[in-house]
């Protein structure tokens, strides 16, 4: 075979190859693809292995089985109670109905710009319901999955099922972090101040009690000792009265005595009474 017929003959081999190669396609574990001609969908294919198309006539479109993570753009949102902050939020999804995705948003690309856009308006319009308080509190994945199932409604029409939403972070603008700090720093104050004012009431009325407890309890105490020693004196009196009773004259004389003691115990005392004086009977004996 010379040259030419080799040329020849290698012609319409290539031209078979190119045209097989053309035909023949691999679809992919983790892939859906669809076969379209001029633009129109032919079929649907979503399990993996080789497929065959009409080469020049036929292209596919393939797009991921898998679930999708995107991050969404922060967005300012003005909250039920007036609070404004800044929201953060990601998103994970799947391509459930290739041929409705197809049609249309086409791509991923469409798809996630969509998505930002229904994140938006869906996303500003549960927040402004609810409070800064829910938002810090287990309500917070109340509101996450609110928002998501709304997505999850919105985006059917483009064949996405929103499989999760969270709302990542959530903070305040910075124009009003300061002030919205200073403020709470000064409610702090305020606060720790009311706490020490209540305290020192408290201790001063515990104090109050005490020193009144302290006062009745004096009082009972001197009141009740004052009792026992006046029945004490009148025990004694009595028990003196009938001893001595039976020698009048001896008890006259021991009282005396008695009595010159406590009169002549400050030796500084000077007395000026008539030796014939009653106080000194006993003496002048």
């Amino acid at each position: 075979m010379n040259s030419k017929s080799l040329i020849v003959f290698s012609i319409p081999v290539l031209v078979l190859m190119f045209i097989l190669f053309g035909s023949i396609f691999t679809v992919q574990q983790t892939q859906q693809t669809l076969v379209l001609e001029f633009g129109k969908l032919v079929r649907i294919i979503k399990e993996p292995g080789l497929y065959v198309k009409i080469p020049f006539l036929q292209n596919i479109q393939s797009y991921d089985k898998r679930i999708l993570d995107f991050d969404l753009e922060q967005i300012p949102a003005t909250l039920g109670d007036q609070k404004r902050l800044i929201v953060n939020t990601f998103a994970r999804y799947r391509i459930v109905d290739p041929a409705l995705f197809y049609r249309t948003v086409h791509n991923v690309e469409g798809a996630e710009q969509r998505l930002r856009i229904l994140n938006q308006s869906i996303a500003l319009g549960v927040l402004g319901q609810v409070k800064l308080t829910d938002l810090l509190s287990p309500k917070r994945s109340e509101i996450s999955k609110t928002i998501r199932n709304q997505m999850n409604t919105a985006a059917k029409a483009f064949g996405i099922e929103v499989v999760d939403l969270q709302l990542r972070s959530t903070d305040l603008p910075i124009e009003n972090s300061e002030a919205i700090f200073n403020r709470m720093i000064s409610e702090r104050k305020q606060e720790s101040q009311e706490f020490r004012s209540r305290g020192d009431e408290v201790a001063q009325e515990i104090k109050s009690t005490a020193d009144k407890d302290k006062t009745i309890i004096l009082a009972e105490a001197t009141k009740k000792s004052e009792t026992i020693r006046g029945q004490g004196d009148a025990y004694v009196t009595e028990k003196a009265a009938s001893v001595y009773g039976k020698d009048i004259q001896f008890y006259d004389f021991y009282r005396s005595l008695n009595a010159y003691k406590v009169a002549l115990n400050n030796e500084t005392t000077s007395f000026i009474l008539s030796p014939k004086d009653a106080f000194f009977k006993h003496l002048n004996r």
